[in-house]
């Protein structure tokens, strides 16, 4: 029996009752949260030894990735996808760890400037091999084919909700 059996069950009865609903859209979008949620506790695994979370991994990944490892914060909170709430009370908690710095644009004080320290950098190179060999198993068995594929399959849905 898979995972998904009682999903996909109730998503059925819910067909039953209403004739209109899109019983295979409404699939989709619920394999990909349960896609999504796995990773996220793959990934959340590897990194409580740590003493991180997937939100901060995600500020630390995304600065490690960004030109001079430094962002704005509402850049910042754009790739990561957080709320600019929960964005502070995570890049409070990475700097007290002094994995991050904050400071100011030169000549624009309102503007919040987020960087990696060395020792963030340290963590994030040593972190991000193990939660990518966790996470990456989702995809054992495809071909690079079936990845490309799946990539723009992606990429359509994000346009889709982009125009929205």
């Amino acid at each position: 029996m898979s995972s998904f059996d009682a999903t996909n069950k109730r998503l059925k009865n819910i067909r039953s009752r209403i004739p209109a609903f899109p019983e295979d859209l409404m699939r989709l979008m619920r394999m990909t949260y349960h896609v999504q949620k796995r990773m996220k506790d793959l990934s959340n695994a590897a990194l409580r030894k740590y003493d991180l979370v997937d939100a901060s991994y995600m500020v630390l990944a995304v600065l490690y990735g960004s030109d001079n490892e430094t962002s704005t914060a509402s850049t910042l909170g754009e790739a990561c996808m957080e709320k600019p709430a929960n964005l502070t009370r995570v890049c409070n908690d990475l700097e007290s760890q002094g994995l991050v710095v904050r400071g100011n644009r030169p000549g624009d004080r309102r503007c919040v400037m987020i960087s990696l320290t060395d020792a963030g950098r340290a963590l994030i190179e040593q972190v991000m091999p193990e939660v990518w060999q966790r996470t990456t198993r989702a995809y054992d068995g495809f071909s690079a084919e079936d990845i490309r594929l799946l990539e723009n399959l992606f990429l359509r849905q994000l346009e889709n909700l982009d125009n929205t």
